[in-house]
């Protein structure tokens, strides 16, 4: 792969258009201040050709497009085995915030398209290989070779992972070797062999069997069986005229036979008419039915007109009004009668309700008496109070004059009973008024409950106005049950008689279907002889029949006659047809061919035919048989060689060995091409080896003691992985025609933990490539001594507005 063009819009830090233009730079570097967006190149070859990069998440987009963009798009124009392509990604960004691939497409560009001049970069110019990132991605690893993991290890080296071929394990190396060698085609070429084998053997095995089910079949069989083919083809014409007499003989046959047939069904007919038992009463049965149905049907009308008028009597009374009305007279007596009752309680609740009122008036003074006494009595404590500390000649605290004598007396007992008689009081006084609030309360409901019983015995009064009295209803009601007693009556009597008139109608039934079954037997028994001309039936039952049993009677003589002549006729064609019948199986038997012993013409033609077509069918089978069995033969002989060759080739490409033997040699010559340049760049100190499945160096200059790449110090380990890398791309693009698109290697720092002597020889080696292999080599590096002696730069600076590039010459 050898990169051409490179366009950038939007993409990591270009938020601004900017394109990369390879078309003159063989070798070329990328320069600039940390964080301008160098590596963002890298990163833009390898999503364009990818859909990823080594820096980011696998199948993450997120970091790719510009803070500030909505939309970023990537094209890469690039070389590959002597063609154009076009690899063009376009991101954006949705409502969310999330990045997604939109647009994804590569295409191979026509003949005659310079692939540097962007107005000839026309969208679906060239012929598309894919549409969508994995058809992009499929494509992108089938024209350069190699999947993403090794492409970042042989073509284009990230930065941090300069050293990873280097660092590799052994699988790793071999896979990565596989594709760049294009070795997999012969693991392809070995499992193919593996399949033809088992293809070609097991068609040879199926050969085997059909081979077997074909017995083997000699020249004397096919011989007699032409033979039979011939001598059944001459028997056809004496077969066709024996069938056509025989057929001729049939049609006589047939009419005899059906003479014969009707003569002896005739004489069946006419022997079995006979007069059924019982056919002169079934008239009379029939008219004493009739009679019975008749006598019935007056009784069941005389019984429904009686039923008739009890109903009409019936349906003018309102049995539910009635009742609803004496109910009516009940409860407008019971309510009288409550309502009286309550009229006495509530008059005497009234007498007592004011007795009770009297009551709590008197216990209503007896309080104001005795609180007059309480408070009388207080005062008098209270001035024995002031007494307590009176002597004679004080002044009275009351009147103010100077006490005489100073009085003794003790109220504390007078206290007691003023207050005990004042407590008494007003208890009785409070259940005076318990006792007038209690029977208010009853009064008021009683009072309230009459108005209820009177509001009630007004609206039964109301709605029993123009009804008649209570006696008259009942004398009704007696009237209607009496009524419906002989209804009862009535209704048992006409399902009685209905039932009666059933049964007279069923049994007048069955007498007339007697006499239609009679008249039946008689028109089938006249029927069955109704060709012979029997005489016709008359309105009497028994008269037809006796006029049809002597008819009978007389025709059987004549019957019988008809029957023997036919019988004669008949034996005379059978042993006709019988004779041609037995020459027929007689020449169809020489030739083993089954024919029915009692067929017709057309039944002995049939299998004559179809005799002489399975020997023919017979004779063509056995001559295919034998070519088939020759042409099988063949096959299996010929798939049999095939397995042979497919399953030696298999054996000889055996992955474990001539893929180690391919691997091995390989590693050699890459490690050979690479102590080459590390010698170089190493001034003659390092050699590169490779054993125990892994790489060793050997040093010069510590008396030739080889040691494991491992333990090499930062700048030893980048110049022997970049010797690596370069004889990559150097020694097995040449190897790797048909396998990898190794054009150019691009390498992204590590230059700065070289010193000035490694560094030149680096440059020099990278020089070099250019020149001999025709590779193109990119650098990213910050080392000003180096960039300066790349022909070709491109300065990556970065503002406020994003990444830009600025393409320069030495």
């Amino acid at each position: 792969m050898r990169p051409i063009r490179l366009d950038l819009q939007g993409f990591g830090s270009y938020t601004g258009s900017e394109t990369f233009d390879f078309t003159d730079a063989e070798f070329f570097a990328l320069t600039g201040p940390t964080g301008a967006g160098k590596s963002t190149v890298l990163d833009a070859i390898c999503f364009a050709l990818y859909g990823r990069t080594p820096r980011w998440p696998k199948s993450a987009t997120q970091n790719s497009l510009a803070p500030s963009s909505v939309e970023g798009r990537v094209r890469l124009v690039f070389g590959a085995a002597g063609q154009h392509y076009v690899a063009t990604r376009i991101l954006r960004r949705d409502r969310n915030g999330k990045v997604k691939t939109t647009t994804a497409a590569i295409e191979q560009l026509p003949e005659g398209v310079d692939p540097a001049v962007d107005t000839e970069l026309v969208e679906g110019l060239g012929k598309a290989l894919g549409g969508s990132p994995n058809e992009v991605n499929n494509a992108a690893e089938r024209i350069i070779g190699l999947p993403f993991e090794q492409f970042t290890k042989c073509v284009l080296l990230p930065q941090g992972e300069f050293a990873e071929f280097l660092r590799a394990s052994s699988a790793d190396r071999r896979n990565i070797l596989e594709n760049l060698l294009g070795h997999s085609v012969y693991r392809g070429i070995q499992q193919r062999a593996r399949t033809r084998f088992v293809d070609a053997d097991a068609k040879r095995q199926a050969y085997e069997t059909q081979l077997a089910g074909i017995a083997p079949v000699a020249e004397e069989r096919i011989r007699l069986a032409a033979e039979r083919v011939e001598l059944l083809e001459k028997l056809s014409e004496p077969v066709r005229d024996k069938s056509n007499a025989l057929d001729g003989l049939a049609a006589a046959v047939e009419t005899a036979r059906r003479r014969l047939a009707d003569a002896e069904a005739n004489l069946a007919s006419l022997t079995y008419i006979k007069q059924p038992s019982g056919v002169a009463d079934i008239a009379a049965q029939v008219a004493a039915a009739a009679a019975a149905v008749t006598e019935k049907a007056a009784e069941v009308e005389a019984t429904e007109t009686e039923d008739e008028r009890l109903r009409s009597e019936l349906d003018g009374l309102d049995l539910g009004l009635l009742e609803r009305q004496l109910k009516a007279w009940a409860e407008l007596a019971e309510t009288e009668s409550k309502l009286k009752t309550g009229l006495e309680l509530t008059e005497e609740l009234r007498d007592q309700f004011a007795e009770a009122k009297e009551l709590e008036e008197a216990a209503s003074e007896e309080v104001e008496i005795q609180h007059a006494v309480l408070h009388k009595v207080r005062m008098a404590e209270l001035a024995g109070t002031l007494r307590a500390g009176l002597e004679v000649g004080d002044e009275c605290p009351v009147c103010d004059r100077p006490v005489d004598e100073v009085p003794e007396h003790d109220l504390s007992e007078s206290m007691q009973q003023a207050e005990e008689a004042s407590r008494t009081a007003t208890v009785e006084f409070r259940d005076a008024q318990a006792a007038v609030v209690a029977l208010q309360t009853k009064l008021e409901n009683y009072e309230e409950r009459l108005t209820e019983l009177q509001l009630a015995e007004r609206r039964l009064k109301k709605k029993l106005e123009n009804v008649p009295e209570p006696a008259a209803l009942q004398q009704r009601r007696a009237d209607s049950e009496e009524a419906r007693q002989q209804l009862a009556g009535t209704g048992a009597a006409l399902k009685a008689a209905r039932r009666a008139l059933r049964e007279a109608e069923k049994r007048k039934a069955a007498a007339d279907e007697r006499q239609q079954r009679a008249w039946k037997e008689f028109q089938h028994a006249r029927d069955q002889v109704a060709v012979l001309g029997p005489p016709a039936a008359g309105d009497d039952l028994a008269g037809s029949w006796d006029q049809l049993v002597a008819w009978a009677a007389a025709s059987l003589e004549r019957a019988a006659a008809e029957r023997e002549a036919a019988r004669t006729e008949l034996a005379g064609l059978d042993g006709r047809a019988e004779t041609l019948r037995t020459e027929l199986r007689f020449a169809l038997g020489e030739f083993n061919v089954d024919v029915p012993r009692n067929g017709t013409g057309g039944d002995y033609v049939a299998r004559h035919a179809t005799a002489v077509e399975a020997a023919r069918a017979d004779a063509v089978s056995l001559a295919e048989a034998r070519k088939r069995r020759i042409e099988l033969d063949a096959e299996m002989r010929r798939f049999a060689g095939e397995a042979l060759v497919a399953k030696e080739l298999a054996r000889h490409l055996d992955a474990r060995k001539f893929m180690e033997w391919l691997l091995s040699e390989a590693l050699d010559e890459l490690v050979e091409g690479a102590t080459v340049m590390l010698n170089r760049i190493t001034g003659g100190q390092y050699d590169l080896v490779y054993r125990e499945q892994d790489f060793w160096v050997v040093d010069h200059h510590d008396a030739d003691m080889p040691r494991p790449a491992r333990s090499l110090s930062g700048g030893e380990t980048f110049a022997a992985s970049l010797s690596l890398a370069l004889a990559l791309s150097d020694q097995l693009a040449s190897l790797s025609r048909h396998g990898a698109s190794l054009e150019s290697i691009i390498l992204d720092e590590g230059f700065g933990t070289l010193d000035p002597e490694t560094l030149d020889a680096v440059a020099s080696t990278l020089e070099a490539l250019t020149l001999s292999a025709g590779r193109t080599v990119g650098l990213v590096t910050h080392v000003t001594e180096l960039a300066e002696r790349v022909p070709v730069r491109f300065r990556v600076t970065k503002d406020a507005k994003g990444s830009h590039v600025e393409k320069t010459w030495s």
